[in-house]
Order: C-alpha cells, then structure tokens, then sequence
C-alpha cells in the first residue's frame, strides 16, 4: 500500500471517529463533565491514529532525506573537496606572499567528515522509518536504482554490541558517538537522562566529546527531547538566576533579564540578579543565612566559582578546580587557571594522595606511623609523580579487580574500577566514559 493509500486511510477513520464521538456526545445521558466508556474509547483511537499519522509523515520525510543523498551524494562530496581544495591552495598562496610555512597544508585539503552526508545515518533512518528492521542483517534501502558508490558502501549489517549494556543490536539501533562508540537506545536515554539531573556530567559526552542531540534524538523519546533543550539552555548559562519564590525556584533565561532584573516565566515573580533574592529598589539587602554560609565557607578555606557562584570544596589533587559548570579556576585564590602565582599543590594534600594511592588501607595513618623506609619512599616517589603529572586528560586507563569506590561519584563497585594509569584517580565506567 502506497504511502497516499495510507494517509487516505487514516483520514477517513478519524473523520469517522470525530463523527462517532461528536454524535455521543450529542446523545450522552452522563453527568456533566464525565465521559461514557465508549467516548473514552474513541478519544484513545483518536490518539492513535495521530501517532500513526506523525509516523507516516516522518517516514515520507526519512525516504525524501535519503533519495535526495543517494540522487546528489556523490555530487556534494565533489563540491565539497574542491572547495578544500581552493580554501588550502588560498591559505598556502597567502602564507608564502608573508614568507611563512603554512604548517598543516596537505591536512586542510582532506574533506571534513562533519560536513559529508553520513552514509549510515541515513541506511539508520531508512530501516526505521521505511523498511523496518530486520535482524537477519539483509536489509535493502529502496528498489530503486542507485549509484554505483553507494551500492559499493551499502554492505550487509550485522548485529553489533552496546558499548554500555554489551547487548547486540542491529545495527540501526545503534547512536554512534563522536568516538565511534555506539549505544543503544535506553542507554543512550540514560545518558541524557543523568546530563539533566547532573550538571557534571552536561553536556552529554563520551571520552569528552559531546553527544550532539541532532543525530541522537532519533533514538530517544520525544518527551526527554523536549526537557532537554529547556534545561541545556540553562547549563549553558553563565550566572543564571532562578526564581526567588521557593515554591518556583524555575531558571530564568536570559532573555527576561533587564537592568539587574530578571522575570519569572512560570509564576511571574521578579528576581534581583545580584543578591537573588525579591526584586527592591535600592541596595541589596543583607541576606543572613547566606553570610553565614560564606562565613563557613571562609573558616574551610572553601572556594566560590566565579562563573556561576558556586561554593567548592578540595578534598584531592592540585589546586586546579573545574566547577560543574565548566569553568576552570585557582582554588587558593579564585581566579581564572593559570592567570595567578599561587601554588600548584597544598603539600599536605599531596601526602594524603600519595598515601591513598600507595596503600587505600592506611590513608588514615599519619605520616609518623608510615615507619617502613620503603613505604616512604614509595610515597615521595608517588609525590613526585603526581606534581609532574597533575594536568591529565586520563586518556589511559587499567582496570583493577576487586571492591573500590568511585573518587567521582561516590557509588562503590563491587566487581573492578578503573584506574588511571597518569593521576592514578578510581573511577567507574560511567564517570569514566561520560564525566572525566
């Protein structure tokens, strides 16, 4: 049946449910306000059939997506090589008419692969929306024909594991991150999922590239779509202001900002942006209970992130902190990384890692009950290793078998952890692959 048969079809049962359920309701004898089983029954089909008529047109959009990639192709690849092409020959002409070397010259004229029309992430729109998904791996995209390149890059799809779960899937049931990991679509929801209720793990990432929504909103429910672009606006605001009202407390964009005050658009209270508190004319008042917290904050040599004013604690490590939002400053003093003279290390930080790292059973002990010689120099050696090593992208990573405790999150894992091999810190593989 064509797709016009379809949507044919679909119209004429709602035109006749419509009409079914308006004739109910002309002739109900129930009370006001409540509806009869079979109205509750029509408004369901009724339901339904909107789904299935939202399927259908994203299946019609899917298949003209992939006819006009299959049909222009292997002309946009031309294009865009050719424009590289004259970007690069540009480029070298002006850096020799300076007298420079243009370093990275035969680089500039591969073709970005960002901007190529990926090949599989069509094939994975046409086995969802067009052909359905079929397990034995056989799948054919149209009975149309194609050109010759595209018919050689089509090969057979086999089942291929989550890198989260290990389950196999086929293989249009599969998000590929920009790493070439590839997730499923539950763990691919729970990965946005925790990106939502944990700023730390926003934006949603794998080995520190970010997950873009654009190609994985396709394996995700249209309802976590939906509250994740509200809430990566707000992740991705500096300074942002939440509604005073402490039975609102909505972030407010930044689009309600004006002269210091920024406007709720759920309740319609107005918050004063510097002391966060109900808007007022005049100077700020002195809100109490937060002096007193900033108090305690001065007595525990906490430190404020002065991007989003958020009060951090140094429990390991140098004095390089990353705030959950991203900015990246001095603990001693607050300002931005590397733009102060403070040290890099507090030495008695660096013993009690030293003494972590080397025995997790003695991290308690002090540094005269530490009477091995050998244990010590260990330790000063493990010292050492970390000032010279304290700028790490934990890039390389051993697992070690065993209960241990996630430095990052907290959560104990009773099987293994993973350990980076530079900054020797204990992660799970959640912390490991979506938060470092």
């Amino acid at each position: 049946m064509s797709d016009e048969d379809v949507s044919l079809v679909i119209r004429l049962m709602q035109e006749d449910a419509e009409a079914a359920l308006s004739s109910s309701i002309r002739k109900g004898k129930q009370a006001e306000g409540s509806e009869t089983d079979a109205q509750v029954a029509l408004n369901l089909f009724l339901a339904e059939l909107q789904v299935a008529e939202t399927s259908l047109n994203d299946r019609q959009m899917a298949r003209s997506i992939l006819q006009a990639v299959q049909a222009d192709g292997d002309a946009i690849r031309q294009c865009q090589q050719e424009e590289d092409v004259a970007q690069a020959d540009h480029a070298l002409s002006v850096a020799l008419s300076r007298g420079e070397i243009l370093t990275g010259a035969t680089e500039a004229t591969q073709t970005d692969p960002t901007v190529i029309p990926n090949d599989e992430f069509v094939d994975k729109l046409s086995c969802i929306y067009n052909i359905g998904i079929n397990q034995d791996g056989n799948d054919e995209v149209l009975d149309q024909p194609e050109s010759s390149s595209w018919a050689a890059s089509r090969k057979p799809k086999r089942g291929r594991p989550c890198e989260a779960c290990g389950d196999e899937k086929h293989f249009a049931q599969l998000a590929r991150a920009p790493c070439q990991h590839e997730y499923c679509g539950p763990c691919l929801t729970r990965i946005f999922q925790n990106a939502m209720n944990d700023e730390s793990l926003f934006p949603p990432r794998c080995c520190r590239q970010p997950i873009p929504l654009a190609e994985s909103q396709v394996f995700l429910n249209a309802k976590l779509v939906e509250d994740f672009r509200p809430k990566a606006l707000e992740y991705s605001t500096p300074r942002r202001t939440y509604c005073h009202n402490s039975r609102c407390n909505k972030f407010i964009p930044s689009t309600n900002y004006a002269n210091d005050i920024a406007t709720c658009n759920q309740c319609g209270s107005q918050t004063c942006m510097v002391c966060k508190g109900a808007s007022h004319n005049g100077d700020c008042p002195n809100d109490e209970q937060l002096q007193q917290v900033l108090q305690l904050a001065e007595e525990q040599h906490w430190q404020r992130c002065q991007n989003c004013w958020a009060l951090v604690e140094l429990n390991f490590g140098c004095n390089h902190m990353t705030c959950r939002c991203g900015h990246d400053f001095c603990y001693i003093c607050g300002a931005r990384w590397k733009t102060c003279i403070c040290q890099q290390w507090d030495e008695a930080r660096l013993l009690q890692r030293a003494v972590e790292i080397d025995a997790p059973q003695q991290a308690q002990e002090t540094f005269q009950q530490l009477i091995n010689v050998g244990t010590q120099a260990r330790i000063q050696e493990l010292m050492v290793d970390l000032q010279d090593n304290h700028e790490c992208n934990h890039e390389h990573w051993v697992s070690r078998g065993g209960g241990h405790v996630c430095e990052e999150c907290g959560d104990r894992m009773r099987l293994f952890i993973y350990e980076c091999r530079q900054c020797h810190i204990m992660a799970c593989r959640d912390c490991r692959f979506h938060r470092l």
